[in-house]
């Protein structure tokens, strides 16, 4: 997926970018690189640090832990978005399930985006504080 027009349009409609602009998000994708992976093949290894954020354009991914696989994303979906904040080692190996072509974003280059385009960090904000009230109210 080489067209700029059709990762704004996936963009737009996943709520870490929630209230940004088209502007904003085409200058986002401009900072970012696609990645195309087959299937099996490793995005991420497991207790490495990861400062990428990871958006899943097309095909199927899952992450795996020594339990085995916690979840399943698929396009639209993203993972990332906690440690391209605060980069951290990850406790979990994320491995293309088929063809998968994913936008990635290192943090460097999200914060100077957000430092042009406030309006990419609402999203982020508001999807982080939900998580934080779910997991918020299931500990009560």
């Amino acid at each position: 997926m080489s067209n700029t027009f059709d990762k704004v349009l996936i963009l737009k409609n996943i709520s870490l970018f929630e209230g940004a602009s088209e502007m904003a998000l085409s200058d986002l994708i401009s900072v970012s690189e696609e990645k195309t992976y087959k299937a099996g093949e490793e995005l991420l290894k497991k207790d490495v640090e990861n400062s990428y954020l990871y958006i899943v354009l097309s095909g199927n991914i899952h992450c795996i832990d020594k339990d085995g696989t916690i979840t399943e994303l698929g396009p639209r979906q993203f993972f990332g978005e906690t440690t391209v904040f605060s980069p951290a080692v990850i406790p979990y190996t994320v491995k293309a399930n088929e063809r998968t072509s994913v936008l990635r974003i290192s943090s460097n280059r999200l914060y100077h985006m957000i430092s042009l385009h406030p309006s990419i960090a609402k999203g982020f904000i508001g999807e982080l504080s939900r998580r934080l009230q779910r997991g918020y109210i299931r500990n009560i």
